[in-house]
């Protein structure tokens, strides 16, 4: 585990942003509290971090982008009818999904229903820009739903425990420190790199099922070890082995020149195919 710079942004805390409001909360005063509680939580475990009240939607990733922060947690809260929680990502990044999963199900306690993530498919969210338009990997969470009493009951009660526990899972997504130097608990040790088999792939190559994917100089998911992307149906043409990174897993393979990369395994994004 790392400490790192990372943003914390309040929803709907630019001048002119009017966000959701019921049982006597608006959503911008909701947000920037969260997005306190969360900020301390970050500090506590080492981190720097940057907020941005006041500024818009267009400020605030321009910002994060400006500042290369590591990560990007946006907190908000629903409207509309429902109840719960859920997490918000960017669709094509790999172990995007699995992580805002872990996410939400860390915003679902005390009660507050588990929403699950939910991928940003659509343009019709434009507060989604933050999940599509920054650089660094960026959740966009949904507390609760403001205009439910039951879950505006449950917020009041325990926001501190709920939004700790949402910046811990988020930290741990991103693979940095997500415990308070002062607890006496300490952080789980980083899971190796292991190889899940060996000569397996022998016969196989790697081919990409969409554009633009990305692949990496070593055992990472961090920007700055971005090596290039390959295109849809293009790939590597050896494969050497499945490992383990964090807590979702890429392919160690080779180009044609033998050069060695590293790139997700998840069969959403890429397949293996006979040579």
């Amino acid at each position: 585990m790392k400490v790192a710079k990372v943003a914390i942004f309040g929803g709907h805390n630019g001048t002119n942003e009017s966000g959701a409001s019921g049982n006597g909360l608006t959503e911008k005063a909701v947000a920037k509290e969260a997005a306190q509680i969360a900020t301390s939580y970050a500090k506590a475990c080492g981190h720097e971090v940057i907020n941005s009240f006041g500024k818009s939607l267009s400020e605030r990733i321009k910002y994060a982008n400006n500042e290369k922060v590591k990560a990007i947690l946006e907190l908000h809260t629903n409207a509309g009818g429902g109840q719960g929680a859920e997490t918000l990502f960017c669709e094509g990044i790999a172990s995007a999904k699995q992580d805002a999963g872990a996410v939400a199900k860390a915003g679902s306690i005390k009660g507050l229903k588990n929403r699950g993530a939910k991928g940003d498919t659509t343009t019709r969210h434009g507060r989604l820009g933050i999940v599509r338009d920054t650089k660094a990997p960026a959740f966009l969470h949904e507390l609760f739903f403001i205009d439910s009493a039951s879950d505006v009951k449950i917020w009041k009660a325990n926001k501190k425990a709920i939004v700790e526990s949402i910046t811990k899972a988020w930290l741990q997504s991103q693979e940095l420190n997500s415990v308070p130097k002062n607890s006496t608990s300490k952080p789980k040790p980083a899971i190796p790199l292991k190889p899940i088999t060996n000569n397996s792939y022998k016969n196989k190559k790697l081919v990409s099922k969409t554009a633009g994917l990305r692949f990496y100089k070593k055992p990472s998911w961090s920007d700055k070890d971005v090596a290039g992307s390959v295109g849809k149906g293009s790939g590597f043409p050896t494969v050497v082995e499945k490992l383990k990174v964090g807590t979702s897993y890429q392919y160690k393979v080779k180009n044609s020149r033998g050069s060695t990369y590293y790139i997700t395994a998840s069969n959403k994004y890429v397949e293996l195919k006979n040579k």
